[in-house]
């Protein structure tokens, strides 16, 4: 197609020749392809404008011969201002070593070298552009993974407080256990005694007691024989009996 990709990013295109070579050339192409672009004479003007701009620039065509400085050493100042911008050198004499060196230093993106045909630049800035939104999308990219490992070391960060608590009851329980678990070690270390055995105990602190400890025996069975008939005449009335009265009282 005659148009650049759909983009969300609205391009700017700053164009710098002194000698009006690259305008001639370029301008009507970029408004062809419908991108915004500001052109001046003077590379030092061209500085300004960058300073000035509310957008960055995306693309920045200069020509080596440029009142103010020669055209690498404007896209060199460029790369302090705005170092993400892809910038192309027009040189039509300039020697190798000097235009390797503006490559390798990060200065240039591309040469070109004049004269070219409008088909030759609409491609060139066309991958400039192109280039230009591959660099925001990895800008994009970057941003994302940036947010995603903050949200991660969050989550992590919750995960861990929540093991921490957890960690904690855990303790907590397994202490309550350990102290259930001696309990019932103590209770069942503990002799029960049948019956018999009640009454081989009482019996022999009876007689280390002698005649007060006969005494107070008598009193409990007493004691006992008249709670235990409480307690059944009780079940009786509720369940429609009634006890004699020979067992009662002061007959016990």
């Amino acid at each position: 197609g005659n148009n650049l990709p759909v983009s969300e990013y609205p391009h700017k295109v700053l164009v710098v020749d002194g000698e009006a070579r690259a305008g001639k050339a370029i301008i009507p192409i970029l408004e062809a392809e419908k991108l915004q672009f500001v052109y001046t004479e003077d590379s030092r003007d061209g500085l300004e404008k960058i300073n000035s701009s509310a957008r960055p620039f995306s693309l920045i065509i200069c020509d080596q011969n440029t009142s103010g400085m020669a055209g690498i050493k404007f896209l060199e100042q460029t790369r302090k201002h705005t170092p993400e911008a892809i910038r192309m050198l027009m040189a039509g004499s300039l020697d190798i070593q000097s235009i390797i060196n503006a490559v390798n230093e990060g200065c240039v993106q591309r040469y070109l070298s004049p004269p070219l045909e409008n088909e030759t630049m609409l491609q060139e800035i066309r991958q400039g552009i192109e280039q230009y939104e591959l660099f925001l999308n990895n800008e994009k990219l970057f941003l994302l993974a940036k947010k995603q490992n903050i949200k991660l070391y969050e989550l992590n960060c919750e995960l861990m407080e929540k093991t921490k608590h957890q960690n904690h009851e855990m303790t907590a329980l397994d202490n309550e256990l350990e102290t259930i678990e001696a309990e019932l070690k103590t209770m069942n270390s503990t002799k029960i005694m049948t019956p018999a055995q009640i009454m081989d105990a009482l019996q022999t602190l009876v007689k280390s007691q002698g005649k007060t400890g006969q005494d107070k025996l008598n009193e409990l069975f007493s004691h006992t024989i008249k709670v235990l008939f409480a307690d059944f005449n009780d079940l009786a009335l509720r369940n429609g009996f009634e006890m004699p009265e020979s067992f009662g009282g002061s007959n016990v």
